[in-house]
């Protein structure tokens, strides 16, 4: 029985409405509505919820749904979403650029000053790249490759100018204290 036959089955077992359902799962209707019309599967912590809130075990909920058991077959590898592959993949490029700017003795003036033009290309390039309604579907490889490029060049300056500005602080602090005590 496929997963959301077996969801349909245990909700109205339990005498519950979509609406009840989604709101113990902290889900929306509609949520549920696609779980149980076979549009889209469930995440794994998701099955483990509706398994224990129905005393079901999670043999009985995913048997005979081949879909599902695909989804949450455990291969070693490490599922990230296209979203999560952005974040993580920008803030190592954050760090090299970070390392080759300080490295090379850049200006700030001059980081501000290119940073700002590949922001807007690369902003427009990934907005082009998105399909609005459906967003973390519609992500496609060159879509994940323009988002991490602007998480790069938006938090660069950002993260160069909040250093220069606590060093110089801290500059300007010691050379008070240096005086003082003279």
């Amino acid at each position: 029985m496929k997963i959301g036959d077996q969801l349909q089955k245990q909700r109205k077992l339990h005498h519950m409405s979509q609406n009840e359902l989604a709101e113990k799962l902290h889900l929306t209707r509609q949520s549920i509505s696609k779980w149980e019309n076979g549009t889209t599967l469930p995440s794994f912590a998701n099955v483990i919820a509706i398994s224990e809130l129905f005393g079901v075990s999670l043999d009985e909920l995913i048997k005979g749904d081949a879909a599902l058991m695909d989804k949450l077959k455990d291969d070693g590898r490490i599922r990230l979403t296209k979203v999560e592959t952005i974040v993580i993949i920008g803030f190592v490029f954050i760090a090299i650029t970070l390392a080759i700017i300080y490295g090379t003795g850049i200006s700030m003036d001059d980081v501000n000053d290119w940073m700002s033009g590949f922001s807007l290309i690369f902003f427009i390039l990934f907005a082009n790249s998105i399909n609005r309604k459906k967003f973390n579907e519609s992500l496609n490889k060159k879509a994940v490759i323009f988002g991490i490029l602007l998480l790069v060049t938006i938090l660069v300056p950002f993260i160069m100018g909040t250093v220069s500005g606590v060093l110089g602080e801290a500059v300007k602090r010691q050379g008070y204290y240096d005086n003082l005590y003279k």
